[in-house]
């Protein structure tokens, strides 16, 4: 919910009983009701913008506070016991130069721990100069921010939330507008990421090189988060120091050097991350080399329950999956690394144990895997898919030009019984391909594509759009098939779409869904309700019943 009429009114003014102040009055009720920890000075003044989140018992869960007027008081708030995070949007040339906003920060908020259960803070730092802000004004500045301001600073936000276990700080600026920036960005950082955070992200698309140093007495590290221009190399061995604690890892690029202090820091004893489930590389950047020869023996992430590799995966190897003990439930692999797996000397899902997995994605072909493919795309990718097919309840295709590929295996491959969702991001199907997926599929339960008509067998057999000929023929398709997600909903006739979802639902017993924005669905019921009342669809109104939005 966000509160946006309040428009940062002073308290006297919401405490007149005015009929100007009606619809104010009106939006402050419930809210003080149910979370019973506000008054309407705290919401009111906050901002013009406050954002609340409810749980389901509508109680308040996160508050995000921007930058807050230098002559505002916070006396007379009560305790939010239940807010959980805290978001600050801070301007370093205004607020760190604001010895007010500080002592504001620290002394009032601090005394009365108006937050006493939040765990995360974010800092979102806009480094852009206030048109209107004049250094001049103030005496504590000068021409440039000092590191002695930029300490002040960050420790009131600190003890804005003395119990934050997880301190995220994003720029969302980045310019030169502050001459020492870089440098008081790493004091910041190294203020805030104390010794008590156990979850680190990082989204500065600069190298932040002394926050591996500033970290240096963690050693219960849970999560470690880079953002998608961050350089990893002044975080591995801070890995390396907390693989007993580090459960999440999401990095976007390793390289080789990178991939050895992961593993091995700066000794030579090879790291075992005991308590790593989740495990994101984005670019692996790793060629076979000594380094792997020499972890040959090496169980690094027994415990894998998620692994996402996206782009590139050069190893000859399987190290990332040896001895999962079938732990390992979500995949996400490039083509390349499934077809190495088959054809070359491991066998991925064989070696980590796995027997079922929640969810398989398949990632992009390379050009390199163009050439393995050539001749016989379907066929190599048919066979590299088998042991896919054996495992996964959920297959996801993404980015890849060679989905018609494994469309193609899919269909022709014996009756599978595992697989129950698919996902296609790109290629573009007809009826008639959903109906051999369908037939193939004995247990999928729903399939998510784009969609572009009806297809020529699926209209040869009932011609002039008669259900009877089809269902004849196929009935029953499939015993699970249920639902129907169109990517491109808004891009095909409304009647396309409804007449699609009949026809399944006259095939498939359990089928009584597609997946339609909520503009599309009053259009939607209207064609179902028409067909329930007409031929050729009248006879099966039971079965069209189950489609209507309601």
């Amino acid at each position: 919910m966000v509160v946006e009429y309040l428009e940062g009114r002073p308290r006297s003014e919401l405490n007149q009983d005015t009929t100007e102040h009606q619809h104010s009055k009106a939006i402050l009720t419930p809210l003080l009701s149910v979370s019973e920890c506000w008054r309407a000075a705290a919401l009111s003044s906050i901002c013009d913008h406050c954002e609340l989140t409810f749980d389901h018992r509508h109680q308040v869960t996160k508050v995000t506070i921007p930058a807050l007027p230098a002559d505002f008081s916070y006396r007379g708030f009560r305790q939010a016991p239940l807010v959980k995070r805290v978001m600050v949007t801070a301007n370093l040339w205004r607020d760190m130069c604001d010895g007010a906003f500080c002592k504001t920060m620290s002394t009032v908020l601090y005394e009365s721990l108006l937050f006493p259960s939040a765990s995360v803070l974010w800092v979102c730092l806009d480094e852009d100069k206030d048109e209107d802000y004049d250094s001049d004004s103030d005496s504590d500045s000068d021409s440039e921010i000092t590191q002695e301001q930029v300490t002040r600073f960050s420790r009131s936000l600190l003890k804005l939330v003395p119990n934050a276990t997880c301190v995220a700080v994003k720029l969302l600026v980045i310019n030169n507008s502050v001459p020492n920036y870089r440098q008081l960005y790493d004091v910041l950082i190294l203020e805030l990421c104390y010794e008590r955070v156990s979850k680190l992200d990082v989204y500065s698309d600069q190298d932040i090189k002394p926050l591996s140093l500033g970290l240096h007495s963690v050693c219960e590290l849970s999560r470690i988060f880079l953002g998608p221009a961050v350089s990893c190399a002044p975080f591995v061995h801070l890995a390396y120091r907390n693989a007993g604690t580090l459960e999440v890892l999401d990095i976007e690029r390793v390289e080789e050097s990178d991939w050895r202090n992961l593993i091995y820091g700066s000794t030579d004893v090879p790291a075992t991350y005991t308590n790593l489930t989740y495990f994101d590389i984005h670019i692996l950047d790793v060629p076979y080399s000594s380094t792997w020869a020499a972890i040959a023996d090496t169980t690094p992430f027994p415990i894998l329950s998620s692994l996402g590799i996206y782009d590139y995966y050069p190893f000859d190897d399987d190290v990332l999956f040896r001895g999962n003990g079938g732990t390992l439930q979500y995949l996400c692999i490039p083509f390349s690394a499934l077809a190495r797996s088959v054809f070359g000397r491991f066998d991925i899902f064989k070696r980590s144990g796995v027997r079922r997995m929640n969810r398989i994605s398949i990632g992009k072909v390379t050009n390199e895997d163009d050439a393995f493919l050539e001749g016989n795309a379907d066929g190599h990718i048919g066979r590299s898919l088998q042991r896919v097919y054996e495992v996964a309840a959920t297959l996801r295709v993404k980015n890849d030009s060679s989905e018609r590929h494994m469309f193609n295996a899919l269909k022709s491959a014996p009756r599978l019984a595992n697989i129950q969702h698919l996902y296609f991001s790109r290629e573009t199907f007809k009826l008639d391909d959903l109906v051999c997926l369908v037939a193939a599929l004995p247990s999928l339960v729903s399939i998510s594509c784009t969609v572009s008509g009806i297809g020529p067998e699926i209209e040869a057999i009932s011609e002039d759009k008669r259900p009877s000929s089809l269902r004849t023929k196929h009935y029953p398709l499939s015993n699970n098939f249920r639902k129907l997600r169109i990517l491109n909903s808004s891009n095909i006739p409304t009647q396309d779409i409804a007449y699609i979802g009949m026809l399944l639902a006259v095939l498939c017993p359990k089928f009584g869904h597609v997946d339609l924005s909520s503009e599309l669905r009053y259009m939607f019921n209207r064609e179902i309700a028409w067909a329930m009342i007409n031929d050729p669809f009248r006879p099966y109104s039971s079965c069209l019943e189950r489609l209507v939005y309601r």
